[in-house]
């Protein structure tokens, strides 16, 4: 294989992204990941203490988001842990969305 031949097999497998955009966008999906998990636990709080109760809405999102993330980690590095983390999350996520559409129908 040429100096090209290379390069175009890189570019097809970052999908054109260089190293450092790659990793910058990493970097801001852990973060996001972060913070999106502190919002849902501060409104969780705050539900908890002046609301009508604890909202797993919240948590059924946030745990789908972050399971779905690391079931596609898994996919490309291919660790173990990251699938059973990211397995855990989701039947957790499906849990929380239980709780949340049986606290809606028996409100009404």
């Amino acid at each position: 294989m040429n100096r090209e031949e290379i390069l175009e097999i890189s570019r097809k497998e970052n999908k054109n992204r260089d190293e450092m955009e790659q990793r910058a966008f990493e970097t801001a999906g852990q973060k996001a990941c972060a913070v999106g998990g502190i919002v849902c636990a501060v409104i969780a709080l705050v539900e908890g203490f002046f609301g009508d109760g604890f909202n797993a809405g919240l948590f059924a999102i946030y745990l789908s988001i972050t399971g779905t993330m690391l079931v596609g980690k898994y996919r490309t590095l291919g660790k173990k842990h990251e699938l059973i983390s990211g397995v855990i999350q989701l039947l957790l996520a499906a849990a929380f969305l239980v709780m949340h559409m049986i606290g809606i129908f028996s409100n009404r």
